[in-house]
């Protein structure tokens, strides 16, 4: 089956001129480099955003911490169990 269709591909490409194919391939070329840059930049994106989301998530534990301090500063348990979360954060 897989002569046949190599078979099958090579009269269909011998119908065609050369230099038909080989434009063919240049421009599935230069579509595949394009592709390639565009996944680039879409990946550097991802990684700026996750960065980002990182720093917010941070900042936002930090003032959740710092908020559940000064609400429970009578109970010290409280304290010590935020504390050791958020050295493991």
């Amino acid at each position: 089956q897989y002569q046949e269709e190599i078979q099958e591909l090579n009269e269909v490409a011998r119908h065609r001129p050369r230099s038909t194919l080989v434009m063919g391939i240049q421009q599935e070329n230069r579509q595949i480099r394009e592709l390639q840059q565009e996944n680039k930049e879409l990946r550097t994106s991802l990684e700026e955003h996750q960065s980002a989301l990182e720093l917010i998530m941070s900042k936002y534990r930090e003032q959740m911490f710092r908020l559940l301090m000064a609400s429970k500063k009578d109970d010290p348990s409280i304290i010590m169990m935020l504390k050791e979360q958020h050295s493991k954060v």
